[in-house]
């Protein structure tokens, strides 16, 4: 290289490094954790339950009040955000006791992208049910409900968005209170409400009694499966990466300093079930699907499916009441979230959503669990 190139190159690209260096929150240099190395990758439909239990051993909902939800420790120490990861209980809708039902955290889980940030809640499930309303605007909505019901709305606990439209949705299935809305697709990932308003996230298969099931959604593959990210997918007989993607058509797909694009970002949001048999639901803001996904890991799911995307679209309404009930206020999961959405779903809306109630001594709320053996579909209510 000629010397005077030479001198002009040398100083453009030491300053280049140097801005790198400042502009990019940096990762944990004394200890690098979360380990994303730990964080095995899986196969969707593919890979046996590595963490199966004895035959006979029950899986249910324990209460979120005998477990101790374990901190994430920050990928990223500049800038620190203080609260990343650790699991809050401020502004969050408690039992009649005074203790939370639900915890919130938030955490930047990509390596890639530091912007990335996702909210999460863990739901106890033992103290709440879980119902699923159609969109009014969605071909089912005319066998279904699209609002809550009037005798329901003073034990609402949460308001979720749900999945994809049904016209985008590539064929989903659903279930509307014992009723098929939509046929349901074998292999693909489901949300199930059991008739006592416990949930779980599967692949659906032949063996789910589907006269347990009270309530049931569709989209696309699992992204968590046996406490794994999944990183590929069988899809017409080819193995294909994971990634779902669609990031221009949802309000994402950010150009890096090349001026690339990254067709996986976006704003997504997701569901995922831990094995003490909590709810996890989560938003993400600016990417992909595996790094949401590493979020529900982290947040211990077992498995997690993807759920609506959109900034518009990825809602989590929490609602606080006092002692004797009444609503104080409501409280968005994300501070990206919208302000107009806290007055969404509870009135209907056009687009699925998922609502989560208080449980007392009557009706669905009577203690009956769903349990089954971890290792045979052999469900049951006791």
């Amino acid at each position: 290289m000629p010397r005077v190139l030479f001198h002009r190159f040398v100083p453009v690209v030491v300053l280049g490094c140097l801005l790198w260096v400042f502009m990019i929150p940096t990762a944990c240099a004394e200890s690098p954790l979360p380990d994303f190395s730990g964080i095995q990758l899986a196969q969707a439909g593919s890979l046996p339950e590595t963490n199966a239990k004895p035959e006979g051993t029950q899986v249910s909902r324990d209460s979120l009040s005998t477990i101790k939800l374990d901190n994430i420790k920050p990928l990223y120490t500049s800038p620190a955000l203080p609260g990343e990861g650790v699991w809050d209980t401020s502004g969050v809708p408690r039992d009649s006791s005074g203790n939370p039902i639900i915890y919130k955290t938030f955490y930047r889980p990509s390596v890639d992208f530091p912007n990335a940030v996702v909210y999460m809640m863990v739901v106890d499930m033992s103290k709440t049910f879980l119902q699923y309303y159609v969109g009014s605007q969605e071909p089912g909505a005319s066998v279904a409900l699209s609002e809550v019901e009037t005798e329901l709305r003073p034990r609402i606990l949460a308001i979720t968005n749900a999945m994809w439209m049904q016209r985008h949705s590539r064929g989903a299935g659903a279930i509307f209170r014992g009723k098929v809305v939509y046929p349901m697709v074998d292999g693909m990932a489901t949300m199930i409400v059991y008739r006592d308003g416990s949930a779980d996230i599967r692949e659906w298969n032949a063996d789910i009694p589907i006269h347990l099931v009270r309530d049931a959604r569709q989209l696309r593959h699992l992204i968590v499966k046996n406490g794994m990210v999944v990183q590929s997918v069988m899809r017409n007989g080819k193995l294909e990466d994971s990634e779902i993607g669609l990031g221009f058509l949802l309000g994402g797909g950010g150009k890096n300093l090349d001026g690339k694009h990254f067709w996986y970002v976006a704003d997504r949001s997701a569901f995922g079930i831990r094995k003490d048999g909590n709810l996890v639901f989560a938003i993400g803001h600016h990417i992909g699907t595996k790094d949401l996904a590493k979020a529900l890991v982290l947040a211990g799911c077992e498995r997690g499916m993807h759920a609506d995307a959109n900034p518009h679209n990825i809602v989590g309404n929490l609602y606080v009441r006092d002692a004797q009930g009444n609503l104080v206020t409501k409280q968005k999961l994300s501070p990206e979230q919208s302000k107009y959405t806290l007055k969404r779903y509870e009135d209907g809306y056009t687009k699925d959503f998922f609502a989560m109630f208080a449980r007392d001594n009557a009706g669905q709320s009577s203690g009956r669990a769903v349990s089954r053996t971890e290792n045979q579909p052999n469900y049951r209510t006791r």
